[in-house]
């Protein structure tokens, strides 16, 4: 076959004889530009909702699972209220404002719940309920307090970062034995909590603050 004969392929095609650099039409060049945007896209959203929502190898071995999927309210009690306090966006619970509490479909009674929580500015307040109505406050100068049948915790502002950054909590219920951990530290631990099984929820108080990384471990009961 003689060289002028031969078929070459040069980029995006097949051009007779030797190879040569041909400029791409514009309307192919906007079409792979928008394709690698896409891809882009996907792979960055999907780091995202990975971060916002992680269980590290550690807790999975021990059986903790999220009860927040990054995505939707599955496994959580809405009305047409909802979306006047909260929203979801790039993997984060966020609430807006308002006054609508989101509460747990399901009850626990023994647990380890941990979650990272954000608040938007000074002045917040909100709270998370535990076994029903029972309150863990995230008002910002009683940050930790349960509000309960107990009068045996204390706040622990102390414990807490600045408002914009994120706070770890991880709260164990077990029995009438309770405990709250602020960023890795020890806030309290009583065994004065008498309240049963319940859901868990999130008050609304209209202030914003964003949450990530919900997960629990529940506990099994020993015979």
């Amino acid at each position: 076959m003689r060289r002028s004969e031969t078929n070459l392929v040069c980029g995006f095609g097949t051009v007779p004889g030797p190879c040569r650099s041909t400029p791409l039409p514009p309307q192919l060049k906007v079409l792979i530009m928008s394709r690698i945007f896409l891809i882009a896209a996907v792979f960055l959203t999907a780091a995202v909702f990975s971060h916002a929502q992680e269980l590290s190898e550690a807790e999975k071995k021990d059986g903790f699972r999220p009860f927040f999927d990054g995505k939707t309210f599955e496994g959580w009690k809405t009305s047409d209220k909802t979306p006047k306090s909260w929203k979801i966006e790039g993997g984060l619970l966020m609430l807006t404002g308002g006054g609508s509490h989101l509460f747990t479909k399901d009850s626990f009674e023994d647990f380890v719940l941990r979650l990272e929580w954000r608040p938007a500015k000074k002045g917040y307040n909100s709270g998370i309920f535990i076994r029903g109505n029972n309150q863990l406050q995230m008002q910002q100068q009683n940050c930790g307090m349960l509000m309960s049948n107990t009068k045996d915790t204390k706040g622990v502002p102390n414990l807490h970062k600045a408002p914009g950054e994120w706070n770890e909590w991880e709260v164990v219920c077990i029995g009438t034995k309770a405990s709250l951990k602020v960023n890795g530290t020890l806030a309290w631990e009583i065994d004065t909590f008498k309240a049963k099984k319940g859901t868990i929820g999130i008050e609304a108080e209209g202030h914003a603050i964003d949450f990530k990384n919900l997960r629990i471990k529940v506990m099994e009961k020993k015979n």
